[in-house]
């Protein structure tokens, strides 16, 4: 308790942040270190993380959003020895659902100030990319970056953006050539409807992922479903919507901690979009320490 409240804490969060939330850290940080630093946008969550890699005392960084957000932050820490405090406060929060069974964002900060971290693992994707959730490619990441990119021209909340365009995305089917191979061996090769590669369980605002994921089992969970035809349509929609895909009958699962995937399309990393491509995805075994 007395490492926690001595070191210092250093909360990242967006302009238009809860006045709610932001009058109660001010009050529970009386008397102790600490700094609000607010953000321009949202690569500049990262940059300010970043910014504390030289500190030679173990810091407490709050990341203050949604999962992209997190997604910078984590992007920044990577690397140092500072610990990780997820303050759900965006619309999907995905990663929050993974540990947090209440995702009050007040009640969150309080019980933080007396938990200690734990390591868990996270996914690198490239040189100096890292992913903490759900990297994903198919539909799922069809549906992600197109709400991404609606985000802010549309009058629908978030979680239900997804629901819409999960809706209008399965009955245009478009279906992706993916591959996915390790050092020795093909683990699949062909068109995917759904596949990802999970250190977290949930996307697309509270839709199961990684129904066999850990956060610290060192390994990459992965889920796949292949092409389907029309009418197979109802039935992967039901278990999609039901949290019940792995119960389905084309649905693979595969678990490794150092694996390759190749494809020609956008993929979506913890909400965000990124270049279609090869990304080599290896598991960094218990590389940030999470306050959860």
């Amino acid at each position: 308790m007395d490492k926690v409240i001595n070191m210092k804490h250093i909360f990242i969060l967006k302009p238009d942040t809860s006045k709610s939330l932001i009058n109660c850290i001010v009050t529970m940080m009386q008397g102790k270190r600490y700094e609000l630093r607010y953000t321009k946008d949202l690569d500049d969550a990262r940059k300010i993380a970043l910014s504390y890699q030289d500190e030679k005392e173990v810091c407490r960084l709050y990341a203050i959003g949604g999962d992209g957000f997190v997604h910078k932050v984590v992007n920044g820490m990577v690397g140092s020895f500072h610990e990780l405090v997820v303050i759900p406060q965006g619309t999907g929060n995905d990663f929050a659902r993974s540990i947090y069974k209440n995702l009050d964002a007040i009640k969150i900060f309080k019980e933080s100030l007396n938990k200690q971290a734990k390591a868990i693992d996270v996914i690198q994707c490239r040189d100096d990319l890292y992913c903490i959730n759900v990297f994903c490619c198919g539909l799922d990441a069809d549906v992600g970056n197109l709400v991404n990119t609606n985000r802010k021209t549309t009058l629908f909340p978030r979680i239900m953006q997804y629901s819409l365009t999960i809706l209008d995305k399965i009955f245009h089917l478009k279906f992706y050539p993916t591959d996915i191979y390790t050092y020795n061996k093909d683990i699949y090769q062909g068109n995917v409807l759904i596949c990802t590669f999970c250190n977290g369980h949930y996307f697309g605002g509270g839709y199961q992922a990684g129904y066999y994921s850990s956060l610290e089992d060192g390994m990459i969970d992965m889920s796949v479903v292949p092409e389907i035809s029309k009418k197979e349509l109802p039935y992967y929609l039901k278990g999609l919507i039901t949290n019940t895909l792995h119960k389905t009958k084309k649905f693979q699962h595969f678990k490794e901690d150092d694996v390759w995937v190749k494809t020609n399309q956008y993929v979506n990393i913890d909400g965000e979009k990124y270049e279609p491509g090869t990304y080599h995805l290896k598991c960094l075994h218990k590389k940030i320490q999470l306050v959860y």
